[in-house]
């Protein structure tokens, strides 16, 4: 990648959300990520909340979605438009361990 290139991107392979907050993906140095759908796959018989925030705690003073229903056995996929810079992190949590996935896809821009 050259500066300035636009590139698709998996930001974060399906990872698995436990009660406490999870990372999802941490912007690299010198890039600017671009967030273009999250996708939340509950596996489990039972409806699930998820929280996902930007920054060091998935917490309600820096969440973009607070206690989402996700159906049982559903997948929900958010479109956004979200711009993170460097060194910005993506966390998440659900109301119980091992039930829930989230993968993110978007673009990666080198600065």
């Amino acid at each position: 990648m050259a500066t300035g290139d636009v590139t698709p991107k998996l930001l974060a392979s399906p990872t698995m959300l436990g009660t406490s907050t999870t990372t999802l993906f941490t912007v690299s140095l010198n890039h600017q990520y671009t967030i273009k759908q999250i996708v939340i796959c509950n596996t489990d018989g039972v409806d699930r909340l998820v929280t996902l925030a930007i920054g060091s705690a998935a917490t309600a003073s820096n969440c973009f979605v607070y206690q989402l229903p996700v159906a049982a056995n559903d997948t929900v996929v958010l479109d956004t438009a979200l711009v993170l810079e460097e060194s910005v992190t993506i966390q998440g949590l659900a109301d119980t361990g091992s039930k829930v996935t989230v993968t993110v896809t978007g673009w990666d821009r080198q600065l």
